[in-house]
């Protein structure tokens, strides 16, 4: 009998991501799982756009409103191609390995699955990595996904 495992998908909608939200969907095959599809709006941007107008708890309720919209449109794709499949959305506003890490241990995720964008060199010095510290973190195991791997 197939355990039901509950896998946490980080999503930035980038091209990548989103093919790792498809090899994520894949272990569906193998696990009863189910889905938590997530994308956190970094705190910082939040407030960049405050100080264009508007009070920045306004502007993070509409940016998380609309992102969670766009979310709910991908999962709902997610669900065309994969009838049956459960698949959960949320967002969160924060510093984005934290907030991942926070929500898996929060509702006891058993894995993250989460795309790297490849960096290396400067980029992954100056950048660093969101996988690379959800790694380091989390409470549970994570399954990080190279761009060629896909």
């Amino acid at each position: 009998m197939r355990k039901n495992l509950k896998i946490l998908v980080p999503v930035d909608f980038s091209r990548h991501s989103l093919e790792t939200l498809r090899f994520a969907l894949s272990l569906r095959d193998y696990f009863g799982a189910t889905y938590v599809l997530l994308h956190v709006v970094p705190a910082g941007e939040a407030e960049t756009f405050a100080t264009l107008g508007g009070e920045s708890s306004e502007v993070q309720t509409r940016r998380a409103s609309e992102t969670l919209a766009e979310l709910e449109r991908e999962a709902e794709r997610r669900r065309q191609e994969v009838p049956g499949i459960e698949l959960a959305c949320r967002v969160a506003i924060g510093v984005p390995f934290k907030e991942i890490c926070r929500l898996a241990e929060e509702e006891n995720f058993q894995l993250i699955v989460i795309g790297t964008h490849g960096r290396t060199g400067l980029s992954h010095l100056l950048i660093g990595s969101t996988a690379e510290r959800v790694v380091q973190h989390a409470s549970c195991p994570v399954l990080s996904v190279k761009p060629q791997v896909l």
